[in-house]
Formats: structure tokens, sequence, C-alpha cells
């Protein structure tokens, strides 16, 4: 799996200003359903949402900014456009789910 640097309140907000779409993954490595989603929500916004970013946190590591965000189980998924959020789901999420609340949005943005 994929880890992005430690990233910071300060940091992450700095993200949400200078990018128009982000995707947070919050996930913990002794979690099978985290391991075996994290792929297919890598595909999908590969694939189907070029223009957002992917930034994957391990929510131990992670800690304080999950508790900030909210943040309160894995895997979570914290989805943004123009600095808001838009969209959040904890647990086990559907992919077909997850691409349909977002293409909404990222097609007015970008389509």
């Amino acid at each position: 799996m994929e880890v992005s640097e430690k990233v910071d309140l300060a940091q992450f907000e700095a993200l949400l200003n200078t990018k128009p779409a982000l995707i947070v993954y919050f996930y913990q490595e002794k979690c099978e359903v985290c391991t075996s989603l994290f792929p297919k929500v890598k595909e999908m916004v590969k694939g189907e949402f070029p223009e957002m970013e992917l930034i994957v946190l391990e929510a131990q590591q992670h800690r304080e900014l999950a508790a900030q965000l909210r943040m309160m189980a894995v895997p979570g998924i914290l989805v943004y456009f123009d600095g808001k959020e838009f969209f959040r789901a904890n647990g086990l999420v559907a992919i077909g789910e997850l691409k349909t609340k977002i293409s909404r949005y990222y097609d007015l943005m970008f389509g």
C-alpha cells in the first residue's frame, strides 16, 4: 500500500487550498477491508477522475489529523472539491456508490 508522508493540519489545509479536487484515504495496515478497498479506489481515481489528487494516510501515524477531521474509523474516505468537504465514508463503501457521488460534481468542474 502506498503511504503519503506525514501531514499535519496546516499542510492538509494548504493542500485543500491548492488542489481543486482531493480524495483522502485513511487506512491501517492490519485492516483487511482497507487493504482490499485501496487498489479499487486508486484505480477508480486514476481511470475515472484523473484531475483528482489522491492522498493516502495511515490512520495511526496521522491520529491527530484524523481526529481533527472527525475520521474515527477505517477505511475512511474524504472527498473535497474547491476546499470543501463533499462526501465522507467510513468502513466498507461500494465503489459504484463512491464513483456516482464523485462523478456528479467532478463532471461539473472538469467536464
